[in-house]
């Protein structure tokens, strides 16, 4: 698949919505949450921002997370795919990381995410969050179709 630059307006807007995700989410701001995601939003096997918010909600315990290194591409369809590195910061001082892929869609409001997969990242056996294996590729997020 030939990747299509995002021009810096849409890139901008964009990236104010993944810092604003993590402000969002981190502070329990539900009343904002239309500020981030589709009416529509697939995150994970949660739909819609009612079981969003159940899944953050029974994260315990939960730790704030940061968001860095986006890279993004626009679809023949006109939505922009985006592909980010997250960390948290435990309250033992230890670090978590992983990836996040979208699907950004342009609304009457502006660009919000229609679809979430995360990545919990490499993390080794005695990771206070269990082990885990980085899932996602350059292959998949360039493949057509995908979410």
């Amino acid at each position: 698949m030939t990747e299509t630059r995002v021009d810096s307006d849409t890139a901008a807007e964009i990236l104010d919505v993944l810092a604003r995700y993590a402000q969002v989410i981190d502070n329990r701001d539900w009343d904002q949450a239309d500020s981030l995601f589709t009416d529509d939003v697939v995150f994970g096997s949660s739909s819609g921002v009612a079981e969003i918010r159940r899944m953050v909600e029974d994260v315990h315990p939960y730790h704030p997370h940061h968001t860095t290194n986006t890279i993004m591409t626009r679809r023949p369809d006109g939505t922009v795919r985006a592909w980010s590195k997250f960390f948290i910061v435990r309250t033992d001082g230890s670090v978590g990381s992983g990836d996040y892929q979208d699907t950004f869609r342009h609304t009457d409001t502006g660009w919000r995410i229609a679809h979430r997969v995360a990545s919990r990242g490499n993390r080794r056996d005695d990771d206070p969050g269990g082990p885990s294996r980085r899932t996602f590729s350059f292959d998949g997020w360039r493949a057509p179709g995908t979410a």
